[in-house]
């Protein structure tokens, strides 16, 4: 699973210390010795925790991997005591965004981010205490 490197990738050259060290988490998922799809969670402040590096395998997707993933670590992030996860994805992920639509995450906005135009998703965990009443109190920053 690789795509173009640049210093946005510098994350996964320190995944201890970006993910599980700032207390969120990162997860990966093999067939055999094959790396197949991972993501991550990333604390942003508070009770808010941003869902980074959601990657199938191309040869791996449409098999629900990434709802497996996805499920795991909405399920850590309800157990770190996150409220709310957000993340982005590009406008052209056309699979990645029904995955959010069908999870229950709702499009909040979209803007550009490193030079991509992408779609800002929001969704509040269930059975958390005390959560805003309204999704507009979530703020969504952009990282570059």
């Amino acid at each position: 699973m690789r795509g173009p490197e640049g210093a946005w990738e510098d994350d996964l050259r320190n995944i201890r210390e970006v993910y599980i060290a700032s207390g969120g988490d990162f997860v990966v998922a093999h067939i055999g010795s094959q790396l197949v799809a991972m993501g991550g969670l990333k604390p942003i402040g508070g009770d808010v925790v941003e869902l980074k590096r959601m990657r199938v395998d191309p040869t791996f997707q449409r098999r629900g991997l990434g709802r497996r993933i996805l499920n795991e670590l909405e399920l850590r992030a309800g157990a770190l005591g996150f409220k709310w996860i957000i993340l982005d994805t590009t406008k052209i992920q056309v699979g990645a965004q029904r995955l959010y639509d069908t999870a229950g995450y709702i499009r909040r906005k979209e803007g550009m981010l490193h030079g991509y135009a992408v779609i800002f998703y929001a969704k509040r965990l269930t059975g958390r205490d005390d959560p805003p009443d309204d999704i507009a109190s979530v703020e969504i920053q952009i990282h570059s």
